[in-house]
């Protein structure tokens, strides 16, 4: 059985004219994932700038977005503190705020063996009150675990529940294989590899909130056994893929493309930065506009036929 599955899109991180959280356009993102039939959402991720934010900004973002979530869905934070006692301290935080669960990130730095990662994610894991997942993310973040040190990890402390598995898909699915159902596995990097992951075991996808509407279906289709849905999420999932490519260049790419489409979907006109900032292009915005052009029409056309195809929209 699923302790935590679906669809948990990762918040971007608003900030009014003056640079500080703004919190009534992070109300109206939580309201438009939850609207799109979010299973979950997601604060202090790569895509909500975490590392550029002091202390007190986390803590006032995990407290203003539980708030707006008010437990109609589940709700996971990011704990990204620089030691262990600040990891267990903040993951207190995080449940006085209504949390559900909370991913830790690597401590900073290159370097770090299986064994120095499984000795600290360990000891956090060991203390934290409320179920722990793993961000294993060789690509964005400085270290990651091997899959056979994931494994490992995972069998010496029973409170670590999830994974957030950016990795490759074919070592996900080994980890999952020799698990055996013992922990769920979310993919990341904007669902690039979303299909693969679920055929693998996987328990869903922690995104940033661009498709959300889309990948709720694309999930619900790929655990409905429907041969008709799922075949029609696979090609709903191709007419997503070129925003998802252009999307993952990069975490700034994301700060500074995709929150504009965010923006966008909230009826925000302006955005504003933390800087430094690459500052968008004419040619990179005129590239989002048009790969987010299938997007706009997948969701016209296909998201309609897929819904019809579910058991709740038939």
């Amino acid at each position: 059985m699923r302790r935590f599955g679906g669809v948990y899109p990762v918040l971007y991180a608003f900030y009014d004219r003056a640079g500080r959280i703004d919190h009534g356009t992070m109300r109206a993102q939580v309201e438009h994932c939850i609207e799109a039939g979010a299973h979950g959402i997601v604060v202090l991720g790569l895509v909500t700038e975490v590392a550029r934010l002091t202390t007190a900004e986390r803590q006032e973002l995990v407290e203003l977005v539980g708030r707006a979530i008010a437990g109609r869905v589940r709700y996971a934070v990011t704990i990204a503190e620089q030691d262990p006692a600040g990891q267990i301290e903040f993951s207190r935080l995080a449940a006085a705020s209504g949390a559900d669960w909370v991913i830790l990130q690597p401590p900073p730095g290159r370097g770090h063996t299986d064994a120095t990662l499984s000795a600290h994610f360990g000891a956090i894991a060991d203390a934290a009150e409320l179920p722990v997942a793993i961000q294993n993310n060789p690509v964005n973040l400085d270290s990651a675990l091997s899959p056979a040190g994931l494994v490992a990890l995972v069998r010496a402390h029973p409170n670590i529940q999830s994974l957030k598995a950016e990795g490759w898909s074919v070592d996900i699915a080994t980890v999952l294989e020799q698990l055996g159902g013992s922990v769920d596995a979310f993919g990341g990097h904007g669902g690039l590899e979303f299909i693969a992951l679920m055929r693998s075991g996987g328990a869903g996808l922690i995104p940033a909130p661009d498709c959300v509407g889309i990948q709720v279906a694309i999930y619900e289709a790929l655990i409905s056994g429907n041969p008709a849905a799922m075949a029609a999420a696979e090609r709903l999932h191709k007419e997503v893929l070129p925003l998802i490519v252009f999307m993952t260049h990069g975490i700034p790419v994301m700060w500074s493309y995709g929150k504009r489409l965010m923006a966008r979907r909230l009826g925000i006109a302006e955005v504003h930065d933390r800087h430094p900032l690459k500052q968008p292009t004419a040619f990179g915005w005129a590239e989002t506009e048009r790969v987010f052009a299938d997007v706009a029409r997948a969701e016209q056309t296909l998201l309609p036929e897929l819904r019809a195809l579910l058991p709740d929209q038939a």
